[in-house]
């Protein structure tokens, strides 16, 4: 595991410049409480604490050790008294033995010396304390930031495979229907049924290719939307007409692959198949307040038997938008006297 203050130049001077306080702290003490020298409190506060900044660098790896450590408590709280006391044996000798070294004959700190062993060991022990719980934190940090990822990931991969079921159970509705229409049409109209197979297998080979969480142009959906709605014209003839007022600007923007032809294929269902006036389908667009808003409405004999359906492709829409843009209230329809009007919400911060 790397350690924290050497994963960047500004970590490693945010430790030292830590110490290098402590280090201040530690002088002003000596020189102004205990009356030693200046030079003396530099050299003691200098030293002792540039060892135990050395020193504290390797008790990262006593806390990164403990973490995968699935012994219990008590062994871990062994762990620490051992290592603190090793830490402190080795801190004071080296750091008493240094300072022997340069202190001469004055008096007043080699007085100070002979007694500064309990200071230290309160010291020490308190550098122990807070180097452990810094890296503690940083630890539990590193716990979160990863299982934050993990959990990403997984919401991913669920996001992905919800999104796969739905358009599993969408792209199977279409293809019946349309199968079933080339079935009448090999009767009645063979070379009709043959331009609608060519259709349909131009309309399921844009369906295949598209991811079900991909994003595609507006252009690229409408134009799929149009085969799906020139299919239908074969079958229905001049009872069916679809208008798209939709300018550059908003087929320049982005949408969910797929999210459309259901829309166009409930307005065929519910206002073409069961009325005897001409039906038209009309979709408009404008880009507005960051979201690109689409409507289609359609118009149908209110007074006409509506065939039931299992209202399966407008709650997969309002589904996938949930789980694509994590926002309610993007699908929206309404229907009024003889017309039937859907409006979809797609974002653009994305």
């Amino acid at each position: 595991m790397n350690h924290p203050f050497f994963k960047s130049l500004q970590h490693f001077l945010i430790y030292a410049g830590a110490w290098l306080m402590v280090t201040v702290i530690h002088a002003s003490v000596l020189l102004f409480f205990y009356d030693i020298p200046f030079v003396f409190s530099l050299l003691d506060g200098f030293i002792f604490n540039t060892l135990f900044a050395f020193f504290g660098l390797s008790l990262w790896y006593v806390v990164a050790h403990s973490r995968y450590n699935k012994s219990p408590m008590l062994n871990g709280f062994t762990t620490h008294i051992t290592s603190v006391t090793l830490l402190l044996l080795i801190w004071i000798s080296l750091g008493d033995f240094i300072l022997s070294l340069f202190s001469g004959n004055n008096i007043m700190y080699d007085k100070f010396l002979s007694t500064a062993l309990p200071w230290r060991i309160i010291s020490g022990i308190f550098y122990y304390s807070i180097l452990i719980l810094i890296y503690y934190i940083i630890n539990y940090y590193n716990d979160l930031q990863e299982r934050s990822i993990r959990e990403a990931r997984l919401n991913e991969i669920i996001r992905t495979t919800e999104l796969d079921l739905l358009k599993s159970q969408i792209n199977p509705h279409f293809l019946f229907n349309s199968l079933n229409s080339i079935s009448s049409l090999t009767i009645t109209n063979p070379g009709k049924a043959q331009e609608m197979i060519i259709k349909l297998s131009d309309f399921l080979r844009y369906t295949i290719s598209q991811d079900s969480s991909s994003l595609v142009s507006l252009k690229e959906e409408i134009e799929n939307a149009k085969r799906y709605l020139e299919i239908e014209q074969i079958r229905f003839g001049n009872k069916l007409q679809h208008i798209f007022n939709v300018s550059d600007k908003c087929l320049e923007k982005l949408v969910p692959a797929m999210i459309l032809q259901p829309l166009f294929e409930n307005a065929v269902k519910h206002g073409v198949y069961e009325s005897t006036e001409l039906v038209i389908i009309t979709t408009n667009c404008i880009s507005e307040n960051g979201s690109l808003k689409i409507n289609i409405t359609n118009n149908f004999d209110p007074e006409a038997k509506s065939r039931q359906g299992t209202g399966l492709g407008i709650k997969n829409i309002s589904e996938r938008l949930k789980l694509m843009f994590q926002q309610n209230n993007l699908l929206n329809f309404n229907k009024e006297k003889n017309i039937f009007t859907v409006e979809i919400q797609i974002p653009q911060n994305i």
